[in-house]
């Protein structure tokens, strides 16, 4: 078996959330590489615009989760960088578009890969640039709390904080979990420790871990680990 514990803003300190089944979503990285031909920006007609070309690949991109893929399977695809350009008065040679993917089954994430591959040749295409599009090697596959092993850990976060101190049926978060890979080895389970309602959230730059709930951690992985391993 294996457990894994994730500190979480937003969730009152030391309470505690888990859930059976899917908890966090796969995440795919993906990268599109957009090749036209630069020119100056006061004759576009002689150049051949990667920068038109990838906005249009963006916004087109905005229309696989609302059209393409079931609107009761959770999916998010996100643009998070689009770099081009080091002149005001310059068309650059190319642009670059990076984000991310991420749903809670193979099947949807396999959809959303051929869709982003369909919109990036199609849109260059007809744009008449050139793109590549490039994605995860290893993108995390989904965190999924195998049942027995998420009963186990509840039953020791009631025993010790008390069952109004743990939420059961915590909503799945999109976010991404390296946990992800071990608990495709083993069973397991992964559950949330709150960190505080008014704190800053995670991945920014304002976050700051609360250090006041690492002894209510360290007493859930010391019971686990008690009522889990067998007697010598």
């Amino acid at each position: 078996e294996v457990y894994g514990m994730h500190n979480w803003p937003g969730q009152p300190a030391g309470r505690f959330a888990v859930r059976a089944g899917p908890v966090m979503a796969s995440a795919d990285e993906f990268e599109i590489t957009v090749r036209g031909a630069g020119g100056h920006a006061a004759m576009p007609h002689r150049s051949n615009d990667p920068i038109v070309a990838g906005a249009q690949i963006v916004s087109a991109l905005q229309s696989i989760v609302a059209r393409r893929v079931d609107p009761l399977r959770p999916a998010v695809v996100s643009v998070t960088q689009f770099q081009a350009g080091t002149a005001f008065n310059i068309i650059p040679d190319e642009a670059r578009i990076c984000g991310t993917m991420r749903s809670f089954d193979e099947e949807v994430t396999e959809l959303l890969k051929t869709e982003l591959q369909t919109i990036t040749r199609q849109i260059a295409e007809a744009m008449g640039v050139q793109a590549t599009l490039r994605t995860s090697d290893t993108p995390y596959p989904p965190t999924v709390n195998d049942p027995t092993c998420t009963e186990y850990a509840t039953e020791v976060l009631d025993s010790l904080f008390g069952a109004e101190n743990v939420e059961k049926d915590r909503d799945p978060t999109m976010g991404g979990e390296d946990f992800a890979f071990m608990s495709r080895k083993k069973p397991g389970c992964f559950v949330f420790i709150g960190t505080g309602e008014d704190v800053a959230p995670l991945h920014t730059s304002a976050y700051d871990f609360n250090d006041e709930i690492s002894p209510i951690g360290v007493t859930y992985w010391t019971k686990l680990v008690e009522s889990r391993l067998p007697a010598s």
